[in-house]
């Protein structure tokens, strides 16, 4: 379903996390960053969204501090 569309839009992960708002702009099938330098396809581009998705998991939850003595 992604393949068929035509504007791809990506907000800069490195900025992002940076609390940042910058989309991403496209050459061919690259992706680039024009506030932070940041280069790299779509396939990077998610996985870095993966990793900051990692770092909020557990912002909805309470965690005691039991869960936290082993961590």
């Amino acid at each position: 379903m992604a393949e068929h569309r035509e504007n791809i839009i990506l907000r800069c992960p490195v900025c992002f996390a940076r609390e940042n708002d910058v989309v991403l702009l496209r050459e061919g099938e690259s992706f680039y960053c024009i506030k932070c330098s940041f280069e790299g396809d779509e396939a990077r581009v998610r996985e870095l969204y993966a990793d900051q998705q990692k770092k909020y998991r557990w912002r909805a939850r309470r965690v005691t501090l039991e869960e936290q003595r082993p961590l």
